[in-house]
């Protein structure tokens, strides 16, 4: 038996139309925008199996950014990205896309076999090395300074009221974070510690060390996490990050014969407290950003008209975050390097 449903139009009454809240309609072009800083891009570390997922994050940072600045994208792999993941790539971005090729430095002999023939879980190990230092040298960032990483299936889920590379550029800073957690000290640190004895010389004087480790017996370390970051590349290619890098990967190597998970964010977070100074270093508070179960979600009025995230979820909120600490005590984060042998 054939059933026609019959339909009709509804409209709302007038009060429940007076009583909606209001909505923030002005365009996105309608932001301040400033001219795009140069020799600065996007950065994915990726294969072409996570195409879905490098659509939906480029989408968003397309839809609450780029589409005003325009900045270029450099995808590297140590696998060959297929025709289709190009094309579907290319059709999102509003700028330039180079996909590169690792050939060089993305593992290192030991373990070019380890982990049990799973190459899976061999590719993640060696993606965490080369993020913490070998991919800043690699020729399709040579014409860069500064890069912005993003880490596929992330989600930034507010317009950008200004631009993160236009800060790094006016205040000359180093690196930015999205989030930070306190953890439990990593075998790392320790080697660090030995770095330390050997390299004094190389401390800033202006270090966020005391914001690194606020427990006095080392034990739980704050961390930024890689995920999100920008980079001031001419500062992982300095000589004494390229030192540090150095004695954790040939510590690292020959205690595991591997790189581990988040020993990437181990490296960087002991680079930027030991050697940069603290205010080359920014928390970027008033930007959006969700991974997983975390995120930096800005509460600020005026920036939550462009957002849909929660404020009170925000991951600076956690017990073990680090984040707050660095704007609440910024002229107290440093430790003299003597006191760290």
């Amino acid at each position: 038996m054939l059933v026609l449903w019959r339909t009709r139009s509804y409209a709302p009454p007038a009060q429940a139309l007076s009583t909606a809240p209001t909505r923030y309609t002005e365009p996105l072009a309608a932001l301040p925008s400033t001219p795009r800083v140069p020799s600065a891009c996007f950065v994915f570390i990726t294969r072409t199996m996570s195409l879905t997922k490098v659509r939906r994050t480029m989408f968003d940072i397309e839809q609450r950014f780029n589409a005003r600045f325009h900045y270029p994208y450099v995808f590297l792999s140590e696998l060959e990205f297929s025709a289709e993941f190009q094309l579907k790539v290319r059709s999102i971005a509003s700028s330039n896309v180079t996909f590169a090729l690792i050939t060089h430095n993305w593992a290192t002999s030991s373990n070019s076999t380890h982990i049990n023939g799973n190459s899976n879980a061999l590719g993640f190990h060696n993606m965490v090395r080369y993020w913490a230092h070998p991919f800043a040298t690699h020729s399709a960032l040579s014409t860069y300074t500064r890069v912005w990483r993003l880490e596929p299936g992330s989600h930034f889920p507010c317009d950008f009221a200004t631009d993160p590379f236009r800060r790094m550029h006016n205040l000359k800073l180093q690196y930015a974070f999205a989030i930070s957690l306190a953890s439990p000290a990593p075998t790392i640190w320790f080697h660090a510690l030995d770095f330390l004895r050997h390299s004094s010389h190389l401390l800033s004087a202006s270090n966020s060390m005391a914001w690194l480790s606020p427990s006095s017996n080392n034990s739980t370390v704050c961390q930024f996490l890689t995920n999100s970051e920008l980079v001031d590349l001419r500062f992982i290619r300095s000589p004494s990050y390229t030192a540090l890098f150095e004695r954790m990967d040939q510590k690292l190597t020959l205690s595991h014969n591997q790189w581990s998970k988040d020993d990437d964010v181990a490296v960087r977070s002991l680079a930027v407290a030991l050697l940069l100074d603290a205010s080359q270093v920014a928390w970027l508070d008033d930007s959006a950003y969700t991974h997983d179960l975390l995120s930096n979600c800005p509460a600020d009025p005026e920036l939550q008209k462009r957002c849909h995230c929660d404020p009170s979820e925000s991951s600076h909120l956690l017990p073990m975050s680090c984040s707050a600490r660095w704007t609440t005590a910024p002229r107290s984060l440093h430790i003299d390097p003597l006191d760290l042998l």
